[in-house]
């Protein structure tokens, strides 16, 4: 169960490093439990806003639905008055990311940009820990890692 007093602390502090959104991933989900993607909101201050959207349901590998949870992801931002959002897939019985969970990455990456989504950042939390999900040109025109 998540840590209450790292939770109440990290809702007012502002997000502004790379760690501290691995911190803010993990004081949430702590170890991962299935296969799901989490949406966290961040507002201007780059505070934390109180909506976390846990996604158990999306699909195997990226498909035309992609469109439809960017477009969800837009319109949550706009009623929460987020700048920004941070993803954390969740990856259970792994250490890494397998080539299709970089598929969901780039995914992101590209039609969070055309719904105009500011992507914080994306952090895959395993059973080896959490970390921020790092791209690099290669990755981000569709190849695999």
């Amino acid at each position: 169960m998540p840590d209450t007093d790292v939770l109440d602390r990290l809702e007012r502090t502002a997000v502004r490093t790379d760690d501290d959104v691995v911190d803010l991933v993990v004081a949430l989900l702590e170890r991962p439990v299935r296969r799901q993607c989490w949406v966290l909101f961040l507002g201007a201050d780059a505070v934390p806003i109180r909506l976390v959207i846990p996604i158990a349901d999306l699909p195997y590998q990226p498909d035309e639905h992609v469109e439809d949870f960017a477009a969800l992801v837009a319109d949550l931002m706009e009623q929460v008055d987020a700048r920004e959002v941070v993803l954390a897939w969740e990856r259970p019985t792994t250490t890494e990311l397998s080539p299709v969970d970089w598929e969901w990455v780039d995914a992101m990456v590209c039609v969070f940009a055309e719904y105009r989504v500011r992507l914080r950042g994306q952090v895959v939390v395993h059973d080896g820990g959490a970390s921020m999900v790092e791209l690099d040109d290669d990755e981000v025109t569709g190849a695999a890692a």
